[in-house]
């Protein structure tokens, strides 16, 4: 890992014969958990092999670990990227089909898998659980709104999102900059930061 940058996961793939990280006998078990959990939250039957679960099982481990380090979601510093993390798991849970707080449900399996290398996490899954779970239901009372309002933009075959949208959608909705980003790449299109930035510069002088 030092010397070469190989990675724990990395010379996992190797020793398990498998192509990707996602193929290691961690990432399925997690991915199993994600569909499992999409599933249940309203997704149906979701796609094994969807690059959304990907997203979610690598986030979950993201966001479990940096709760049990004592942070917490925010609107600032490490509270903020948190916050970041977790609601693009939690968009990718939508995307799925999932239209209830389904992202908590993952961090026992986590626990499950690296309580005994890594006991804090298994000592602190309830009250993770708890701290994902309160930011999914807080997100969730928002994202059919935002979504809404970016899907109605993006149906009209525009190539860039306005900036005062995408500040609305920050603003009202709960969805950074990145979240919205993350949206318009998967249809191709552009999002105009700068005019983001002119709208939040704008509130903050008033």
């Amino acid at each position: 890992s030092v010397d070469t940058g190989m990675g724990l996961e990395r010379l996992s793939t190797v020793l398990q014969g498998v192509h990707t990280v996602f193929q290691i006998d961690l990432f399925m078990r997690l991915l199993d958990a994600a569909k499992k959990a999409v599933d249940v939250a309203g997704g149906g039957d979701c796609d094994r092999e969807s690059p959304s679960l990907k997203v979610i099982a690598d986030h979950i481990r993201s966001c479990a670990f940096t709760v049990t380090d004592g942070v917490i979601p925010g609107n600032e510093g490490r509270g903020y990227v948190l916050r970041r993390i977790a609601r693009r798991a939690i968009r990718h849970g939508y995307k799925l089909g999932a239209r209830k707080p389904f992202f908590h449900a993952l961090v026992s399996t986590l626990a499950a898998e690296m309580g005994d290398a890594y006991p804090e996490m298994r000592r602190n899954a309830l009250r993770v659980t708890e701290v994902l779970k309160q930011e999914e239901e807080r997100f969730f009372q928002t994202i059919a709104n935002g979504m809404e309002i970016l899907e109605g933009a993006l149906a009209g075959g525009t190539k860039q999102i306005d900036g005062e949208l995408a500040f609305k959608l920050h603003d009202t909705f709960g969805f950074p900059l990145d979240l919205t980003a993350d949206v318009c790449r998967e249809r191709g299109v552009a999002v105009d930061s700068a005019g983001f930035e002119l709208a939040m510069n704008r509130q903050r002088d008033q």
